[in-house]
């Protein structure tokens, strides 16, 4: 019996009129039938598809008349189908008793249903992606001044459309707990206790647990304290432990980057380096940093005067089908605010926005982010010096949005690390003063400045 096509919805839109979109009346209908014979079928159907994955309105129709039948725990049959559609006042639109019955008599459904479903969700993700193209193309024609926030909203509509077929099905119980088992007799095995994103410091990963996707994380610290020779050496760590990483900086170029990721490997002075003083015996060193740095997942864009969306989209990119993503952002201060907000009215302000979006950055990719912040010069004035969460620099939303605040703390000469609220010489406090799911503290790490490394007090370093 024909079919009408009322109620068309955004997956029905077609690039041009006279272009008929992917689809399948024969295929819908045999799912149909297939739901109606077997319970099993019907189960089994209700969770690999989607009203959407049915072009017809009046097959959606009856798949959503099925489910909402099922989830009242009613009988799914031809003639209590037809009486539960008459009830809505739907029964006539799509098609009457005799399409029903059609349905329900047609028992060689139950041979080919699977592979039916396969063409039914092929065809719907060809519609989807249609659909986006029809959206972008609608987008680029009335671009906005910020043509990066349309570059971003036009990849995340494609990447919307293949979500579906990469999600994770369901587990019963008792597979979940096999896992969860095996993860923590391996982990006991390992005397490992992490289940983020490795930092490379014991210490650390033992408070922290790891990073975890969705966490934004601010390290903060003076100037010249190290916070972003930190951050690379904790991204070099991170990406030895299986992990792949996005790093956008802001204030170094690439070779810069480069330069403090092959001393801080192959122990070699940054200095060294820079000049090109390189001695014959430092030559196999270099070789093997160079080796060793190569083989990870670093991805570095130095870019300046980047916004948010932007660094969203590219690590978005960089990290897609990736299973373990960090993305370090040095440093907040140096972002440039959404086109609208340049003339907001306070730096403050500006701050606030850019902070907001690095959250939320961090639970769209479903990867932890590292920032990098500037600390106010009034944690110079005060007595003892010690950063605290308050000396963030230009704005409290930061603290705010920041799901774990690492703040890092030395003594910049002799003299200040002679006074006895001041750390020791070549010691830099790693102070965790902010941490929503798990403990606050200090950790002491040991800053190798020549050759931009950071390691853990009990860690001895060969010069």
């Amino acid at each position: 019996m024909a079919q009408d096509s009322y109620d068309i919805n955004p997956t029905q839109m077609t690039a041009t009129s006279d272009v008929a979109m992917p689809q399948d009346p024969e295929a819908e209908s045999s799912v149909l039938s297939a739901m109606i014979i077997s319970q099993d079928v019907l189960q089994e159907c209700l969770i690999e598809l989607e009203p959407d994955d049915f072009y017809i309105p009046s097959n959606r129709k009856i798949y959503l008349a099925m489910r909402e039948m099922f989830d009242r725990n009613m009988a799914v049959d031809t003639i209590s189908l037809a009486d539960f559609l008459k009830s809505q006042g739907e029964l006539e639109r799509v098609g009457g008793r005799p399409y029903l019955l059609d349905l329900g008599n047609n028992s060689l459904a139950l041979v080919g249903w699977r592979r039916h479903v396969e063409m039914l969700r092929r065809d719907s993700t060809l519609r989807r992606m249609i659909s986006a193209a029809a959206q972008i193309t609608a987008l680029a024609y009335d671009a906005p001044e910020d043509t990066k926030e349309v570059v971003d909203k036009a990849e995340k509509m494609l990447l919307d459309v293949t979500n579906r077929d990469v999600r994770s099905s369901y587990q019963p119980i008792g597979s979940i707990m096999s896992d969860l088992f095996d993860q923590l007799s391996d982990m006991c095995e390992n005397q490992t206790a992490e289940l983020g994103v490795k930092t490379g410091f014991p210490t650390i990963d033992s408070k922290l647990l790891g990073l975890r996707p969705g966490q934004m994380i601010v390290i903060g610290a003076r100037p010249g304290v190290g916070k972003t020779s930190f951050a690379l050496n904790l991204a070099v760590n991170a990406a030895f432990n299986g992990a792949s990483v996005a790093f956008f900086s802001l204030e170094m170029s690439k070779i810069e980057i480069a330069q403090r990721l092959l001393s801080a490997q192959s122990g070699v002075g940054l200095q060294e380096i820079r000049s090109a003083h390189i001695q014959n015996d430092q030559w196999p060193e270099l070789i093997r940093g160079t080796d060793e740095l190569s083989g990870l997942d670093i991805m570095i864009d130095d870019t300046p005067g980047t916004t948010v969306t932007e660094i969203r989209a590219k690590a978005r990119r960089m990290l897609h089908g990736k299973k373990l993503g960090l993305v370090v952002v040095d440093y907040l201060q140096l972002l440039s605010p959404p086109a609208g907000m340049r003339r907001a009215d306070s730096r403050a302000t500006e701050v606030s926005e850019m902070s907001r979006g690095i959250k939320i950055m961090a639970k769209d990719l479903e990867c932890p982010v590292i920032a990098l912040s500037q600390l106010s010069r009034r944690v110079t004035e005060r007595t003892g010096k010690r950063p605290e969460l308050s000396d963030l620099r230009e704005s409290g939303a930061i603290e705010q949005d920041a799901d774990i605040v690492i703040l890092l703390d030395r003594s910049m000469d002799e003299e200040e690390a002679a006074r006895d609220d001041r750390p020791d010489m070549g010691v830099t406090n790693f102070i965790i003063a902010k941490n929503r799911s798990g403990a606050l503290g200090d950790v002491p790490l040991t800053f190798v400045g020549n050759k931009t490394k950071f390691l853990e007090v009990t860690t001895h370093y060969d010069d």
